[in-house]
């Protein structure tokens, strides 16, 4: 088991913190950029983590994987619903990476896995040396990530422990992609199954937690939970198949890279205020970063 002794390690899902940002500041124009208003944000963001958290782990993780992602080859439907991102905001992305490389701090994206799959693949190994993981996101997908010791932190009201989110959800966070290849997920455009909705989804994964032991015992369920659910268990046989498509989507995977680290570097100081000078931002005093 982690102890409260061992290190801890804050990851980051940094795509939703620059959009954030995008959304909910207006755009800053300089010389040579429309706006640089979401790097703004996001820069600011990072030096208050730095000086309120001072960690000697982060990494952040950032989405380059929409319309590419491996589970587009599972399901061509997966995520359509999402819009591309403007150029604009490419652009403000690209340049939140390149900040966070002049402070030493590592940031991963790729266009075959996403984030959150970034962010598993630390997260494993971090356990396995007995480090905590503080994830911070708004992602609830990211529940997979939490064990004992961990943290999931919106860093706003939420900030849930292992045995908050079991209490929440009513089983093990491990069985989230069970539940979610159930119930579906209409934000990512995973389908689930027909008719079966969060309080079917969860009663079912509560009592047999893999899709696996539920159909293992599929004759069982109107014994287990009441007549009613013959229904439930049509629905589960005649949809056998999106069903464990769904969870596949749903879950997280490892991604085979010795490079991901959540380990800190130096900050390049004068690379900071030449990258300040070159997007207009010369009223950012890169010498405030000495140090953090």
């Amino acid at each position: 088991m982690l102890n409260d002794n061992y290190d801890k390690s804050y990851i980051i899902d940094a795509t939703g913190i620059v959009l954030k940002y995008w959304f909910t500041i207006p755009p800053i124009k300089t010389q040579k950029f429309l706006s640089i208003s979401a790097l703004v944000g996001f820069s600011n963001f990072v030096k208050s983590f730095l000086i309120n958290h001072k960690p000697k782990r982060v990494c952040f993780a950032f989405d380059e994987s929409l319309g590419t992602c491996f589970r587009n080859n599972i399901y061509s439907k997966y995520k359509q619903n999402r819009p591309m991102a403007p150029d604009e905001l490419k652009v403000q992305f690209k340049l939140c990476r390149e900040l966070l490389d002049i402070l030493g701090l590592q940031n991963f994206a790729s266009t075959e896995y996403e984030a959150d799959d970034l962010l598993f693949t630390i997260s494993r190994t971090n356990f396995k040396n007995k480090i905590r993981n503080v994830v911070i996101t708004n992602d609830k997908d990211l529940f997979q990530i939490i064990n004992k010791k961990d943290i999931w932190w919106n860093l706003k009201t939420k900030k849930l422990t292992y045995d908050d989110i079991y209490n929440l959800l009513g089983f093990s966070p491990k069985y989230f992609a069970e539940f979610q290849g159930l119930m579906g997920d209409s934000t990512d455009c995973i389908p689930g199954a027909p008719g079966i909705g969060s309080k079917t989804a969860k009663k079912l994964i509560s009592h047999y937690k893999t899709l696996d032991e539920i159909y293992d015992n599929i004759s069982q369920i109107p014994e287990v939970f009441g007549s009613k659910y013959a229904r439930v268990s049509k629905i589960l046989l005649e949809n056998k198949k999106i069903i464990y498509t769904s969870k596949k989507l749903a879950k997280l995977v490892s991604v085979h890279n010795h490079e991901i680290s959540d380990k800190r570097n130096l900050s390049d100081i004068p690379a900071l205020k030449d990258f300040f000078e070159y997007i207009g931002l010369k009223k950012f005093s890169a010498d405030s970063w000495l140090g953090l």
